[in-house]
């Protein structure tokens, strides 16, 4: 299965690590330190390194957090491993950002490709009347494709996705955007994230991450417990949105990198590489459910 991300290897190696490893809460917990907060972060990055004291920050205040940041107990290999992941996570960024399209861009691949697209309806008008250009090509590329390996498909769900197994019942926290080959007992399911509004962007785009996190941390231990395979795949497009939510980007690399979710497609990879990821899946199953 291609990539786009530069760093492959990386991510298999981590990934490999598990979801549970201990880097993962480091990563998080760092990240958790706003970039507002840069002195504690450099108080914190440096306290790791060794290099380091309290003396660098004046007030009671700062010094009070930089006494809980600094008690952090860790193992020696996490440390190393969490600065090795720092530097990789930033070259898979400035990888994937690049491929973030404007919403011209995407409408026109939609175009090119007879794609029928909607747009989300807002209540004042004075908003911008976002397309759903992602939504409709991934709705698209995935009907075709299941549909060469005589899979169904559920798109746009109005209910939850649920599993049934040992007498078992797992339900998903919220409606999904897609599912193969329906919402019961799916072995893909999927989320879009786009955003082309000519804002900032705002607090939507970190809900964005936290559902994405919740979904796929429940999948993982649902099939930790009934040793099944499902694939959650996130996708994420809008320039101008994600580019000012840099924070919040590199935390869907993060949850990748994890293995929270199994794939990540960014802006144009959904032009080419998600048809060859999702032959992939499909061509590993056995027979249509």
């Amino acid at each position: 299965m291609t990539t786009q991300f530069e760093t492959k290897e990386s991510t298999t190696y981590y990934q490999n690590l598990g979801w549970q490893h201990e880097l993962w809460e480091v990563v998080r917990y760092f990240r958790s330190i706003g970039k507002n907060e840069k002195t504690l972060r450099e108080f914190w990055l440096g306290h790791l390194r060794e290099k380091s004291s309290l003396a660098i920050l004046d007030t009671e205040k700062n010094s009070k957090k930089c006494k809980i940041h600094g008690s952090v107990p860790l193992k020696q290999e996490t440390t190393d491993l969490f600065f090795k992941y720092l530097a990789d996570s930033e070259r898979q960024f400035e990888s994937l950002k690049s491929c973030l399209r404007t919403e011209a861009e995407a409408l026109s691949f939609c175009e090119k490709l007879g794609f029928k697209v909607e747009n989300t309806a807002t209540r004042s008008q004075d908003h911008h009347q976002s397309s759903q250009s992602l939504v409709a090509a991934v709705t698209q590329i995935s009907s075709e494709i299941a549909a060469k390996f005589g899979f169904n498909i559920d798109i746009d769900p109005y209910h939850r996705c649920v599993w049934f197994k040992e007498r078992d019942l797992h339900v998903t926290a919220r409606n999904l955007d897609g599912a193969i080959p329906c919402l019961v007992n799916p072995f893909v399911v999927w989320e879009i994230k786009e955003y082309w509004g000519k804002t900032k962007g705002g607090s939507k785009m970190s809900d964005a991450v936290y559902e994405c996190l919740l979904v796929g941390r429940e999948l993982r231990e649902y099939e930790a417990k009934h040793d099944s395979r499902i694939y959650h795949i996130v996708f994420v497009d809008g320039k101008e949105q994600w580019e000012h939510r840099v924070s919040d980007f590199i935390r869907f690399i993060d949850l990748y990198n994890q293995g929270i979710i199994d794939d990540l497609v960014v802006g144009r990879d959904v032009e080419q590489r998600w048809s060859e990821v999702l032959h992939h899946i499909l061509s590993q199953q056995n027979q249509p459910c």
